[in-house]
């Protein structure tokens, strides 16, 4: 099943639904930053601050997973 059919099959909208992939995490961190935005116009700095915190966790777990998916890709061509 690709992407698309996870977010299409309403069965998969529960915890733990979707799985751990880079467009999965990239939608994620685009909604946290969105957030953050709005926390920003809104004077919100603390929970700017917690959110900060949360973004980078998700980056980091972004890179991870993009450079294990490019080693996979790598070694099944070779």
């Amino acid at each position: 099943m690709d992407e698309r059919e996870v977010r299409r099959d309403s069965s998969n909208y529960r915890f733990g639904g979707f799985p751990v992939t880079q467009t999965n995490l990239l939608i994620l961190i685009s909604d946290l930053e969105g957030t953050y935005q709005n926390l920003k116009y809104m004077g919100f700095k603390e929970d700017m601050d917690t959110l900060d915190e949360m973004k980078k966790r998700y980056y980091k777990l972004y890179f991870k997973t993009k450079k294990e998916d490019r080693l996979k890709d790598e070694n099944s061509n070779t």
